[in-house]
């Protein structure tokens, strides 16, 4: 029992480590992302130069696209801190617990493994037997705001500049395809000789002029409008169901064996302690 005690402490530790590794990184993304755009400016500025080109050659000349990427994912920014923080606590327990063998940080950290299990596990039911539940409910909650926010290429809203960006750099139109715009309540489509049909940054080529015909008359060898933003991002992030479903309950397994060895180090304290008064 000696022997498999000490393999399991192992067994924490290792695994813990890398929870604190991951966990640093994600703590170090999400801080970059949130406070550290200046960074990452370089990595996005030249979809930014390219649509200030297409407005100036369309006639927007005094249109700058003041656009910051912290401001349009600052809440996943927030989810990668506050992720990375969450797995740094867990892992101070979970070393705390299997090196020093403390009782207190063993309950805690059983009990929040615990908490994070249930929740995969019921996540990965949803995502592999009814995975609409989680995307529909995401496309549902980003299209509104395209038909209340959206301005078209020399919008300079968070909202437009988003999808101008999201549209050109994922080589996408919308969230399902360009009829998400359709309606859009700011967003100016008549234009005297090309009545818009998608966004212009839905082309596949942006306009170098006042011929908006890749947006007026789209097709598939000019325009990327029956292309869905969410699926292009999805598959990118998410990929193959399989795969995904797998990794997570590999996951799982690995967290439950991580539960069940702090439990059993936990009652060996408990029992020690207990012959210790005997």
């Amino acid at each position: 029992m000696g022997c498999l005690l000490t393999v399991g402490r192992i067994f924490c530790v290792v695994v813990n480590l890398l929870f604190l590794i991951i966990g640093l990184i994600l703590f170090a993304v999400g801080i970059i992302v949130k406070f550290g755009d200046s960074l990452l400016k370089s990595f996005y500025q030249p979809i930014i130069d390219s649509l200030e080109q297409s407005l100036d050659d369309a006639g927007y000349s005094n249109v700058t696209l003041d656009f910051s990427l912290s401001d349009i994912v600052g809440n996943l920014a927030l989810a990668f801190i506050l992720t990375g923080l969450f797995l740094l606590i867990l892992t101070i327990f979970g070393l705390g617990g299997a090196c020093c063998k403390v009782k207190c940080m063993l309950i805690i950290y059983v009990v929040m493994l615990s908490v994070v299990l249930a929740g995969q596990i019921v996540f990965i039911i949803i995502f592999y037997a009814k995975q609409e539940l989680v995307t529909d409910k995401i496309k549902d909650n980003l299209k509104p705001a395209i038909q209340t926010d959206f301005q078209g290429l020399n919008g300079t809203n968070v909202v437009s500049l988003s999808w101008n960006f999201v549209n050109q750099q994922a080589k996408c139109c919308g969230v399902d395809s360009y009829r998400d715009f359709t309606g859009a309540s700011q967003w100016v489509t008549n234009y005297p000789s090309h009545p818009l049909v998608t966004p212009l940054s839905c082309c596949k080529e942006l306009p170098s002029g006042v011929d908006f015909s890749c947006a007026s008359a789209p097709s598939d060898s000019n325009n990327y409008w029956e292309t869905s933003c969410f699926d292009e991002l999805w598959d990118k992030v998410i990929g193959n169901v399989a795969i995904t479903a797998t990794v997570l309950a590999v996951g799982a397994v690995i967290q439950l064996i991580l539960i069940i060895v702090e439990f059993v180090l936990f009652m060996d304290v408990r029992k020690n302690k207990v012959d210790m008064k005997g």
